[in-house]
């Protein structure tokens, strides 16, 4: 280290010194990266060292160290391993997939792989497996094959770790080297096994079956082996071996029982268990020996298990409940003998424990259990009451107890076993009835519309138990809990439209129809749901007419004393309580109500009956009204059965019968003009649109006829003025901040127009039920439950069940089963779940190591790269030869106008003083060529003349145009001939710009004016007609080595300034091809209009969209559109020419811009890299030309294709060289002026300026 090594701030100084200064803790950091960079420029390889560990540092809290990854390879590079340690670590912390650098490693890690240091090799390795990249991959796979060899066994293993990270990016070198990485199962070293079975394991998990052949190397490590995490990898590949080998299954069961039955280790057991159960080892489809071995390694598992459950940590209890719910499916008897330690794990204080132990309750259940598992997921409802199970006294399960989703989550689990198979568990209905009813209040959540419908769907298809049902809903209509919530939010009110539906269904189960009209008229209705009260509506119209009905048949004057006072009591509540409901179905309701009561009021006798005596002498009643069984028919006319579940799917279908023809051809209907806005408002009046119109002074006869009338107008009006019309409405619409489609295509707005159907929006009942709230259980609520337990206790014998009759349609055709269907569909949509942490490894999917490798098939060799002395050597000697080539061009050019200068001396001076005069008129009379269109480019490349000598980099620059000749006079101005033709400046193409770029497919795109704009070019001075419109040409290449793409297509997102054109206009979609082979390029053209004014922002956003092995991708890509991108090729301007243009129109150039840039001259000549500066702001960045250059400055001008004209000034600004402290070249800074006639056009053009990296 020399002496000004030792005043440089260490890693640790650094560190200290952030630490003291938290103040101003920026500041600090930025001082110390500036003094980072000085020591970075020395050659002093200590110092570099040092300072690449501070930048590493600072990298991790977040500053940006990729400016000195060149600096980061030297320090790679360096002889001492502490240093080429820090260097590592910085490009593991700075290097990225797209770092220029990484060409530059190869050579470098090569000799570090090669190195006799252990040491070295695995810090080249280990930072090797953080930067790898495609060509790294490549090139280096050779060289870490043939390490599998090495002598030291750290080093083996650290090859075969790397190798995986080298096939994720090279998968061809998998199958060169899998025979070399194959031998290393065998290795003596056992770390190197246990690297090898990782490596391997993890390659399995994409393709498993390249790996079957493997089978008998694995059995044997398996067999032989005592370490246990290698044992458990193995365990891991073969089960997913297994699907693929099924012989493996009955060769894999004696190894892996003698590991259940004697491993210690917790996780090796598990994973024997899953591997058990993911083979199929546990399927007892056989028969003898080979079912009886499956059900005792079934016992031996489960029996397992149950010591997971038993142990304290809630990791190993988890897992076993989760293994045990796999088993659940095959042996059911075997998991059902631990139900009392599995019920005890529902008392667990953790949430996820509980919600597993849910889970395998769940498949569980059957008819045996049901009862008891029932029970004990109640008592997690009543949280309050210590159970003789499991006392609850710890303060975070209470919580968790009290969530109204685990709550809610218990009662939809107790439903469901208790409903599956269409109740196959379940033996006595009225205990299920009776669970129902009590779970409506203790349920605390809101859970009524499932209930409701287990109310119903047992009411209805269990005929044996109606009559006990029917008086549970009369119960429950009384239940002031349900009719007068304290906490509507977390009530089960729903459950009344059960209760209310079912009483008058079965109504003539009912003691006291009376009673049951009472309890739906009570006043607390009016404060129930609107969907329940319309259902009490509809229920006490049928109980009253059942009751009318059986009133004739024991007609007295107490009938009708009864049916007076009700009729009067029914319609004095439906006036007051649902007259007036907010809601539309309970008034229809009501209204037909109160109308039918109102009918009957009318006809009941209000008199006392009058006793009549018969020929007989007996005393007899008059005959009852005839109105009492007027009602019974229009709801009892037949009886209510269950509809099968796949009635509709077996409705057969009719001979002859073709639903996808049409009954009558539908009348095609032409687009009308009257759909627009515009002749929606100011044609004529009588349609106002959806469907309806105005009846006025206009009948039906005559609106036919103003319709035929318009229609025969429109045919009259010429094409032209509607398009003229619809041009100007959209035009209108577009800048009015107020219309809500100012932002779609004309055609998309009138199509959705035309589409409108009201008819079709669907109304979607918005459901609450989401936002519950707890609700506290106290103790008169406990009292309530124990008295609804003594109520349940004394209910009826259970009674034989008998289910109704489920309806089919007639000649119901046979049809898949549901499982089959379920089936098929998991199977079409079946996915593999991916996580977060794993690495795209498709393309290991195509590799196939069946197939032998060939004796021509080797691993690809790395090409030699430089060293980066080598490369700044190189570099050094390039510049030499490029400034010769300059000093030879100068000296060419300058002799050549030497030799013109004497020819021209020779002419006679009364010529050419003549044609000075000559030349001055004709400039006074002949007008400026300036061009409104393009001409024919003649020249392949821009000829730029110049009026004072100055130094130009190419031949080209130098050439005369062809058609001129100029001479110059004694003051320095020059003069010319009349061209013969006007000479065009060619601007270079803007190709194959990088897009969007992945593993499979690359984008990239040219762009430039539009041909049919180039040919329509807009008048300087005057407003653009129409939108420009640019040419894309999009090139997409299939970079897959074996799958092709199909169906690619880019989608532009839509935007106010631009939109598709020319023969795509109006599309949503472009399709570039239906299929691009692999390691192919196809190419799409496609205009843009740009409706927007032209600026730097304006961007095209898109998304590339293609299909790739079944599956649809996509990239999203945007690109800007540069303003110079509408920059006309105009013909070259004279200097008078363009002094006069500022002169005439200086008024008009009056929007300004200025950028200023740095030169970096490098190590060639400062003024040779000046005018590349200038050929490159003209000619690639502003596509303008030159029109006159001297000495350190240069005049330029261009035209657009909206008119506006660009005149500019490119000069060095003076005084501005500077040297740094090494002696080496410095810097000028150049200045860019532009004078233009509109200003957003001219800042763009400053933008693009001042975006170029280099000059």
């Amino acid at each position: 280290m020399n002496i000004n090594g030792l005043f440089a701030h260490t890693l640790t100084d650094l560190i200290r010194g952030i630490r003291q200064n938290k103040k101003n803790e920026q500041g600090y950091i930025a001082k110390e990266i500036a003094d980072i960079r000085q020591e970075l420029r020395r050659n002093d390889p200590d110092l570099k060292a040092q300072a690449i560990a501070k930048l590493t540092y600072l990298q991790m809290m977040g500053y940006d160290m990729s400016w000195a990854s060149f600096h980061v390879v030297e320090v790679m590079s360096s002889p001492k391993f502490l240093y080429k340690g820090i260097g590592y670590l910085g490009a593991v912390q700075s290097f990225t997939q797209e770092t220029d650098v990484l060409m530059l490693t190869t050579n470098l890690i090569k000799k570090d792989l090669a190195s006799s240091n252990a040491s070295e090799i695995g810090v080249a390795i280990n930072g090797l497996s953080h930067i790898l990249t495609p060509d790294l991959a490549r090139d280096l796979c050779a060289d870490l094959v043939a390490m599998l060899n090495h002598s030291r066994p750290i080093v083996r293993k650290k090859v075969l770790l790397v190798l995986y990270k080298v096939f994720l990016k090279y998968p061809e070198g998998l199958r060169l080297s899998f025979s070399r990485m194959k031998d290393r199962l065998e290795d003596p070293d056992p770390s190197v096994v246990s690297a090898a079975v990782n490596v391997i394991c993890e390659l399995a998990r994409r393709n498993p079956k390249n790996y079957l052949s493997l089978a008998p190397q694995l059995f044997k490590l398996l067999t032989t082996s005592s370490n246990n995490w290698m044992l458990i990898k193995i365990i891991k590949l073969f089960a997913a071996l297994t699907p693929y080998e099924p012989r493996l299954t009955k060769k894999l069961l004696p190894p892996i029982t003698s590991l259940i039955q004697t491993t210690p280790a917790m996780s090796l057991l598990y994973e024997c268990i899953h591997t058990v159960i993911a083979g199929g080892m546990l399927a007892t489809t056989g028969s003898g020996s080979n079912a009886e071995s499956a059900n005792n390694l079934a016992a031996t598992c489960v029996a397992k298990l149950r010591t997971f459950l038993e142990d304290p940590d809630q990791n190993l209890k988890y897992i076993g409940l989760l293994a045990l719910t796999k088993i659940l499916p095959t042996h059911p008897h075997l998991v059902g003998e631990h139900k009392d330690i599995i019920l005890k794990c529902i008392d667990d204080p953790d949430i996820s424990i509980r919600m597993r132990t849910l889970d395998l309750i769940v498949g569980m259940a059957n008819k045996k259990n049901l009862t008891e598992i029932v029970k004990r997921l109640i008592s997690h409802l009543l949280p309050a009451v210590e159970s003789e199970h499991a006392p609850i006294n710890n303060g975070s399960a209470m919580t968790a107890l009290m969530d109204p989703t685990y709550r809610a989550d218990i009662i939809r689990r107790i439903v469901f076993i208790c409903s599956q198979n269409s109740y196959a568990n379940i033996g006595n209905f009225e205990w299920y009835l009776a669970v129902l009813s009590d779970l409506t209040n203790v349920a605390g959540v809101n859970v009524g519309n499932m209930l409701m419908q287990q109310f119903m769907d047992v009411g209805v298809r269990v005929k044996s138990v109606r009559s006990y049902t029917v008086q549970l809903m009369m119960r429950l209509l009384a239940d002031t809990r349900l009719t007068e919530p304290e906490n509507p939010e977390n009530a089960n009110s729903m459950v009344l439209l059960a209760a209310a539906w079912l009483t008058s269904e079965y109504c003539s189960l009912l003691e006291s129809p009376e009673n049951a009209l009472e309890l739906l008229s009570q006043r607390s209705t009016a404060k129930l749901d609107p969907a329940i009260q319309a259902t009490y509506l509809q229920s006490m119209l049928k109980i009253f007419a059942y009751w009318m009905n059986s009133l004739q048949y024991s007609w007295n004057e107490e009938s009708r004393q009864s049916l007076s006072e009700t009729t009067d009591l029914l319609r004095e509540g439906v006036k007051e309580m649902f007259a007036h409901s907010p809601d539309l179905e309970v008034q229809e309701r009501a209204s037909n109500v109160s109308v039918i009561l109102d009918i009957i009021a009318e006809h009941v006798p209000r008199t006392p009956l009058k006793i009549e005596n018969s020929i007989s002498f007996a005393p007899t009643m008059p005959k009852p009204p005839s109105i009492l069984g007027s009602l019974y028919p229009l709801f009892f006319n037949q009886e209510l059965n269950p509809v099968a579940p796949k009635a509709q799917k077996k409705v057969p279908v009719p001979e002859g019968l073709d639903l996808e023809t049409w009954i009558h051809e539908p009348i095609p209907e032409p687009e009308p003009e009257s759909s627009e806005d515009d002749d929606f408002l100011n044609e004529n009046n009588s349609s106002y649109g959806y469907g309806w119109s105005g009846e006025g002074d206009v009948t039906g006869k005559s609106k036919k006829k103003g319709k035929k009338g318009r229609d025969q107008e429109d045919s009259k009006e010429s094409a032209e003025s509607k398009a003229k019309r619809k041009a100007e409405r959209r035009e209108r619409q577009k800048h009015d901040p107020y219309y809500i489609g100012g932002n779609e295509s004309p055609k998309s707005q009138k199509k959705g127009q035309d589409d409108l159907d009201v008819d079709s929006i669907p109304i979607v009942q918005l459901n609450m039920d989401g936002f519950e709230k707890p609700i506290v259980i106290g103790k008169k609520s406990k009292s309530k439950k124990k008295s609804k337990r003594r109520e349940r206790s004394r209910s009826p014998p259970i009674v034989p069940v008998e289910f109704a009759v489920e309806e089919m349609p007639e000649d119901a055709t046979l049809s898949a089963s549901d499982d089959e269907i379920q089936k098929a569909f998991n199977a079409k949509y079946a996915g593999v779940s991916k996580g977060i942490l794993d690495q795209d490894a498709s393309a290991l999917h195509s590799v196939d190591l069946s197939i032998p490798v060939g004796e021509d098939e080797q691993l690809p060799r790395a090409k030699p790269y430089m060293k980066p002395e080598e490369v700044r050597q190189y570099e050094d000697e390039l510049a030499q030869r490029r400034r010769l080539e300059a000093m030879q061009a100068k000296k060419d050019k300058k002799d050549k106008k030497e030799s013109k200068k004497s020819k021209s001396s020779k002419k006679d001076s009364a010529d050419v003083e003549e044609k000075k005069k000559k030349k001055k008129s004709k400039s006074k009379e002949e007008p400026l060529i300036i061009m409104d269109a393009p001409v024919a480019i003649k020249s392949p490349e821009p000829v730029v003349e110049p009026v004072v000598e100055a130094p130009v980099k190419s031949k080209s620059k130098a050439k005369k145009d062809s058609g001129t000749s100029g001479t110059k006079s004694k003051k320095g101005t020059s003069t010319k001939k009349s061209p013969k033709a006007p000479v065009i400046v060619e601007f270079p193409d803007r190709s194959d710009i990088d897009l969007v770029l992945n593993e499979d497919v690359a984008l990239t795109y040219d762009i430039a004016l539009a041909q049919s704009s180039i040919e329509a070019p807009t008048t300087p001075g005057s407003e653009p007609t129409n939108d420009p419109a640019v040419s894309i040409k999009f090139r997409v290449h299939n970079r897959n080595l074996t799958q092709p793409i199909s169906s690619v297509r880019v989608v532009l997102a839509d935007s106010f300034d631009i939109r598709l054109g020319g023969s795509h206009a109006g599309q949503d979609s472009v399709t570039i091809s239906s299929s691009i082979e692999p390691q192919s390029r196809v190419d799409a053209a496609l205009e843009v209009l740009i409706l927007g004014r032209i600026r730097y922002e304006l961007r095209v956003l898109g998304t590339l969209f293609f299909e790739l092995n079944g599956r649809e991708e996509s990239l999203e890509f945007n690109f800007a559109v540069p303003p110079s991108t509408f920059m006309l090729a105009i013909p070259r301007l004279t200097g008078a020419d363009f002094s006069k243009i500022l002169t005439e129109r200086l008024a008009l150039f009056s929007a300004t811009s200025s950028a200023t840039v740095r030169l970096s001259t490098g190590t060639t000549g400062q003024d040779e890299q000046f005018w590349d500066a200038v050929e490159k702001i003209t000619k690639e960045v502003t596509h303008t030309h030159v029109v006159e250059v001297v000495d350190g400055a240069a005049s330029f001008f261009g035209q657009s294709w909206q008119g506006y004209q660009v005149a500019g000034l490119i000069k060095v600004r003076k005084g501005d060289k500077q040297t740094d402290e090494e002696g080496g070249d410095g810097f000028k800074t150049i200045e860019v002026e532009m004078k233009c006639t509109d200003q957003l056009f001219v800042d763009g053009l400053a933008q693009e300026i001042l975006a170029v990296d280099v000059y």
